[in-house]
């Protein structure tokens, strides 16, 4: 296997891809970038990413930025760990549509964390139509679960919590007592996301984040 290297700050969503690398038992190097002029705008940084975001992960030579896209990348270059399903298959279709319909539900809690108005013209022109249509559809999906799809965890299950964890904790819009709030923390107490907590805690404090 080629080397893996994270692109990742503490405050971003690098948290998610740090999860997953664990889950994957991967072994990975970490290069952590700050915000601003000296990091992910600067020159070295926009050589891995023009657009200045983060996470990103490089595979040898190769560079994958976004966050969906790392999230299937990385399960796929671990077979063995079963974090999604096998090419072909219809649960590979679900799979890909609940994670679309995730990185939607983020424009969704982001709008409403800003206080965004939902006019009728804006709900034809974005792609997620309301916020409490995305909630009430994600819960619906969710209802009665332990894991999204199928009979064991996935990258799925880890990409949903962490958009869940960042609408309850960081924007506030949605509440721990509700069924996505009980989603979250069952996967959240996967040794995985201890590990990966841990460590991004350890990564801020050489950041001087703290």
């Amino acid at each position: 296997m080629k080397k893996i290297t994270l692109y990742t700050n503490p405050n971003s969503r690098g948290r998610i891809i740090r999860w997953l690398l664990e889950e994957c038992g991967a072994d990975y190097e970490v290069v952590p970038v700050p915000f601003g002029e000296n990091g992910t705008k600067s020159a070295d940084y926009l050589a891995v990413n023009p657009m200045g975001k983060l996470p990103a992960v490089k595979y040898g030579d190769a560079v994958i930025t976004e966050t969906a896209a790392l999230i299937t990348f990385l399960a796929e270059l671990f077979p063995e760990k079963n974090l999604i399903p096998a090419v072909g298959t219809a649960e590979r279709g679900e799979f890909y549509r609940w994670l679309m319909f995730a990185m939607h539900a983020e424009y969704a809690f982001m709008d409403k964390w800003h206080g965004i108005p939902e006019t009728p013209e804006r709900k034809r022109s974005i792609g997620y139509g309301s916020f409490d249509e995305v909630v009430a559809t994600l819960t619906k999906f969710l209802h009665g679960k332990e894991y999204a799809l199928g009979n064991h965890f996935t990258a799925l299950d880890l990409y949903l919590s962490g958009l869940i964890a960042w609408g309850i904790m960081r924007a506030q819009v949605l509440d721990m007592d509700s069924e996505l709030g009980a989603f979250m923390k069952r996967h959240a107490a996967r040794p995985a996301f201890a590990k990966s907590q841990a460590l991004d805690a350890e990564l801020a404090k050489q950041m001087g984040l703290e």
